[in-house]
């Protein structure tokens, strides 16, 4: 009698229903925990391969690199021995614009020149980098230190970045630069680009991703065509593709800014804030200079609502910051005759002059 009771009491605490609920969970629950666990296999893949930590870019979150060109430290000591009034960093459309030498006669009492941090074809990550690792790494202190930008190139930090300035921005780069990696990161991924890191960090993706992708593109060659020549005129063909299809030559214009200007949306992940927390820990004044786009009919560009209440807000948050914002679109002095081709400047001279004028009450 005991024995049956305390059978029929056992049945009674078994439920059908649950029973049924674990059978349907549990592979679920096996397949989410094999996808968290092979991925946890990459980082012993990539020790048993000898690439673990392999990766020598100072943009983690954009690239892997094994190798990277030196950092170039002779400005730094140019700085020192120059020690300037007065410092311009830019691209091609500072140097096609301000002569040093005559700025440095004209400007202040002409016993301290203008220094140039200039890299043609740059963008706003190589800017902030030698503003970062030049000019601040030099320890002088210039009265000013202009930006030369056009339109909302100051507020784009993937502009001339991917796969374009090559070793110039190596060299401006020190081993690890996390503040602009993370601008990086933020603007490829958006909202997810912590979580990337964070599963990177842990599965070393990157890592694995760089060893893995090549071996598997020579073993689908050999296994298409068992002839060792396979691989390379696999990758012949590969680097054929992209060379026909890449575009080499860099003009000097750029289409024009659109309705997609919005300085406030941008801001955040753009190197402003790290340039002006820079300018105020060092004690080193800026000035955002926009340069005028090529006019049309001696008269300067259409510009669009957008791209005019982002360079409004522009100006408005430098002044709050404390640096100062010169705009050049709308002189009349700036006409079709002393342009060259595209944005680029025929005369630095007379751009120069014009520029000391304009400016004169700062150069005093």
């Amino acid at each position: 009698m005991h024995r049956m009771r305390s059978r029929q009491v056992s049945s009674r605490t078994i439920n059908p229903s649950a029973v049924s609920w674990l059978v349907a969970v549990l592979p679920f629950a096996a397949m989410l925990a094999a996808l968290a666990a092979i991925p946890l296999s990459l980082p012993m893949l990539n020790h048993r391969a000898g690439k673990s930590g392999q990766n020598q870019s100072y943009l983690p979150s954009l690239e892997y690199r094994r190798a990277r060109r030196s950092f170039y430290s002779d400005p730094v000591g140019e700085l020192r021995y120059a020690d300037p009034q007065w410092v311009f960093i830019g691209d091609s459309m500072l140097g096609t614009r301000i002569h040093p030498m005559l700025f440095g006669e004209i400007a202040g009492d002409g016993t301290r020149i203008a220094s140039f941090l200039f890299q043609a074809a740059s963008g706003p990550a190589w800017w902030y980098l030698a503003f970062k690792n030049y000019l601040v790494a030099s320890g002088v202190t210039p009265r000013l230190t202009f930006f030369f930008f056009r339109d909302t190139n100051m507020t784009d930090t993937m502009f001339r970045l991917e796969g374009h300035l090559g070793g110039a921005l190596d060299e401006v780069a020190g081993q690890r630069e996390p503040e602009l990696d993370a601008l990086v990161a933020q603007r490829r991924l958006g909202f997810w680009w912590r979580v990337d890191a964070t599963l990177n960090h842990f599965y070393e993706v990157d890592d694995a991703r760089a060893w893995m992708h090549p071996a598997v593109r020579r073993w689908f060659a050999l296994y298409k065509n068992p002839d060792p020549s396979a691989v390379a005129n696999f990758e012949a063909s590969i680097e054929r593709n992209f060379n026909e299809n890449f575009r080499r030559d860099l003009k000097a214009d750029l289409p024009a800014t659109g309705d997609e200007a919005d300085f406030h949306r941008d801001l955040p992940t753009s190197v402003l804030p790290l340039i002006m927390q820079l300018s105020k820990d060092h004690t080193l004044p800026v000035c955002f200079v926009r340069v005028q786009r090529r006019p049309v009919g001696n008269r300067p560009p259409p510009q669009s609502p957008a791209l005019l209440a982002y360079v409004a807000d522009f100006k408005h948050w430098a002044t709050a910051q404390g640096a100062c914002f010169h705009d050049d679109t709308g002189d009349p002095e700036l006409t079709i005759d002393l342009y060259e081709d595209g944005d680029h400047f025929a005369d630095r001279i007379a751009y120069t002059k014009i520029f000391r004028r304009r400016l004169d009450a700062l150069l005093r």
